[in-house]
C-alpha cells in the first residue's frame, strides 16, 4: 500500500494531520511545503516531498499512489494533483474547472470554504461542529476514533528530561489569517504567575520551528491560543491552556492535557478576520490564572 497525504497548509495545521500516521498501513509519503519540515519527522513518513523543490517534484511524479489524502484547498495543490498517479483519492480534487471533494471527506469539506452547501450553510455547520479535527480525519479513512495522539517523530521520554518543573511559557505571538486569536492579558497574567514564583518566558517566533519545539519542551506548561505551540505543546504531552476567541474549541482534541477557555464572544467573532480589541479583552485574567492552578495540582 503506496499513500499520499498532500497538505501544504501551515505547520500547526500540519502537524494536526499527523494523527492519520497512527492508522495508515504500508509505505506513507507526504507532500508538503519547506516551512513545515521540522513537524515532519517521523519515522512512519517513507519520505517527505517538498513543492518548491524541483527535484521533489520530478520524483513524486514518477509513484504510483494506492491512496492520496488531498487536503487542500489551494489552486497550487489541486493544479498540482492533476499531475500524480493513483488509484483512489479521499479529500479535494479538480473535476474539469471545478473543486470537488470525496464523499468520505464531506463532513469537514461541507463545513469548508469550497462547501458544496454553500457559505451561509458552512458557517452554520462549522459553528453546530462538535467533533475534533483528529477524529474527523480518522474517520474520513474509515477507521475508528480512539483519541490517535500527533506523530512529531520525537522521543517523549527524552523530552521529558528537558523540562523545568513550574516553568510557564506563555506565547503571546499571533500569525496567520485570524488576528483576535490573540489575547491582551498575557502581561498581566505574567506578573500574577511571578508573585506565585512561577518561572514565566515568553515564547516568541523564533527563525526555526526546531528552536520553537525546543522551547516548548523546556515548559511544564503553556500558556497559547489556537496555535502552532498549542499543537507542538499536545504533541509534546506538555499541560497547556489554550484560548478561543474566534476559532472552534471543538477542532481541538485535549488528549487529557489541555484545558480551553472559551470566549464568552466566540459566536460574535467565529472566524472573522477583522481584528477587534473587544474580542481579544473578552476572557478575564482571573478564568485563565484558576486554570493554570488547577491544572499544575493536577
Amino acid at each position: 500500500m503506496e499513500t499520499l497525504i498532500i497538505n501544504l497548509g501551515p505547520p500547526g495545521d500540519v502537524l494536526r494531520t499527523t494523527v492519520l500516521l497512527k492508522e495508515l498501513e504500508g509505505s506513507i509519503y507526504w507532500l508538503s511545503s519547506k516551512k513545515c519540515k521540522d513537524v515532519l519527522n517521523s519515522k512512519k513518513i517513507k519520505k517527505t516531498f517538498f513543492i518548491e523543490e524541483n527535484e521533489s517534484i520530478g520524483e513524486i511524479k514518477k509513484y504510483f499512489f494506492d491512496l492520496i489524502i488531498s487536503l487542500n484547498e489551494q489552486k497550487e495543490a489541486l493544479d498540482f494533483l492533476e499531475k500524480l498517479n493513483y488509484k483512489k483519492i479521499i479529500g479535494v480534487y479538480k473535476e474539469g474547472d471545478k473543486i470537488n471533494y470525496s464523499p468520505e471527506s464531506s463532513y469537514w469539506f461541507d463545513m469548508s470554504l469550497i462547501s458544496k452547501l454553500g457559505k451561509e450553510k458552512a458557517d452554520k455547520l462549522k459553528l453546530k461542529n462538535k467533533k475534533s479535527y483528529p477524529q474527523i480525519l480518522i474517520e474520513m479513512i474509515g477507521k475508528k476514533w480512539k483519541g490517535q495522539e500527533y506523530d512529531l517523530g520525537i522521543d517523549l521520554e527524552k523530552s521529558k528530561e528537558k523540562e523545568a518543573k513550574g516553568r510557564i511559557g506563555l506565547i503571546n505571538v499571533v500569525t496567520g489569517l485570524w488576528p483576535n486569536k490573540g489575547w491582551v492579558g498575557y502581561e498581566q497574567l505574567a506578573e500574577k504567575l511571578k508573585e506565585d514564583n512561577y518561572e514565566v518566558v515568553f515564547l516568541g517566533i523564533r527563525p526555526s520551528i526546531k528552536e520553537h519545539i525546543e522551547d516548548i519542551e523546556k515548559c511544564e506548561l503553556v500558556v497559547c491560543g489556537d496555535t502552532l505551540g498549542m499543537h507542538i505543546a499536545l504533541a509534546l504531552k506538555k499541560k497547556v491552556v489554550a484560548l478561543f476567541n474566534c476559532t472552534s474549541p471543538f477542532e481541538i482534541y485535549d488528549y487529557g492535557c489541555l484545558v480551553k477557555i472559551t470566549s464568552p464572544l466566540l459566536k460574535k467573532y467565529f472566524y472573522k478576520k477583522e481584528y477587534s480589541i473587544e474580542a481579544v479583552k473578552a476572557i478575564k485574567i482571573e478564568e485563565v490564572y484558576a486554570a493554570i492552578k488547577k491544572l499544575l495540582k493536577g
